[in-house]
């Protein structure tokens, strides 16, 4: 490749990033300007969202800078009491500027589908809402911190949030002056993060986000509420359980996840592309008790000896149209396995 070639490549990599900026930019402004009345305010809270990068702390007087308003502070902004709008509705929008985003591309395997986790963020003090000392995983320690239980939505294309809901400790829920401080509503019970999971579940389908798999952490994943609402949804899932989880094997007995992958039968595959390239890993799948049920373990090829648990359930459909009074039992494939153009 001589140098011109070089050079060529080089600036029509930057026209493509450019052009991607441009469209995201686009987005961004679209979906301010629905929530904002006027122009100037819509335009000033874009160059907030753009202020937000590592570089800048978040706080209102250094975005405020960022955004080009030095001097003037948070009060440079547009005044939040002028676009009041109910938490929930905004929340409820997700879903669909998700889904409008995100295209799933014809032949994708991957998606589209519905990741759930919770992300933490970390707080110094002890007024800020729902702040407690919980496990955060952007550090791998227990850390001060509001933790927030959300549902993204998954294709090849990317993901994006479709909706949240900030976990409320039990400290929180029986302290009514502390609520009353930090605004927090008398009404609001405590919820557990699987509770919280499986109403975002039912609010992303009644809203009719397009999916056919749920994939879920440990938390959740010990939720047979979840495992259940997935099934009612008519979805797929991926669920990772602790070791000493209880499973039921196709025989009847009963023993823990760990006890069951003595006898497992390991195959590699790889889960997908990465950054690096194939994620290969080693796959054992057992059958439960349940029916479409199994037990899935990985076993690292870096680490053999660290195993990790899943309860899965694949997703089914008709092979054929059934005729007239025809019992539909049986009838059944998996999805996840076929190309949309054979489903």
């Amino acid at each position: 490749m001589t140098k011109q070639d070089d050079a060529t490549a080089a600036q029509a990599s930057i026209g493509d990033v450019a052009a991607c900026a441009v469209r995201v930019d686009a987005q961004v402004r679209a979906v301010l300007g629905g929530v904002m009345a006027q122009r100037r305010s819509a335009g000033v809270a874009f160059a907030y969202a753009a202020a937000l990068s590592p570089g800048v702390r978040a706080n209102c007087w250094d975005l405020a800078e960022a955004a080009g308003h030095q001097g003037r502070g948070p009060d440079a902004g547009p005044a939040a009491g002028e676009y009041a709008r109910d938490w929930k509705d905004l929340r409820a929008e997700l879903a669909g500027l998700a889904a409008g985003r995100l295209p799933d591309r014809d032949g994708d395997l991957t998606g589209p589908g519905i990741a759930i986790d919770e992300t933490a963020q970390l707080k110094k003090g002890n007024a800020t809402a729902c702040v407690a000392p919980r496990h955060a995983g952007c550090t791998g320690e227990v850390e001060n911190c509001v933790t927030t239980v959300f549902s993204a939505c998954v294709t090849a294309s990317g993901q994006a949030w479709a909706d949240y809901d900030v976990y409320m400790p039990e400290r929180w829920a029986g302290d009514l002056p502390r609520r009353r401080a930090a605004g927090i509503p008398a009404g609001l019970e405590f919820t557990t993060k699987p509770q919280l999971a499986i109403g975002q579940l039912k609010r992303l389908t009644a809203a009719g986000l397009p999916a056919r798999w749920v994939a879920a952490g440990e938390v959740c994943g010990r939720s047979g509420g979840l495992r259940r609402a997935c099934e009612q949804a008519g979805l797929a899932y991926v669920l990772i359980i602790p070791c000493d989880h209880q499973v039921i094997t196709a025989a009847g007995a009963v023993t823990r996840a760990d006890q069951a992958a003595a006898d497992a039968v390991f195959e590699r595959r790889s889960c997908g592309t990465g950054s690096k390239g194939p994620r290969i890993s080693d796959w054992a799948l057992i059958a439960t008790g349940r029916p479409r049920q199994f037990l899935l373990i990985r076993r690292l090829l870096s680490r053999p000896d660290q195993l990790t648990f899943y309860l899965s359930a694949p997703r089914v459909a008709l092979l054929y149209p059934p005729r007239s009074g025809e019992r539909l039992e049986g009838i059944s494939l998996d999805l996840m396995a076929y190309p949309r153009s054979e489903r």
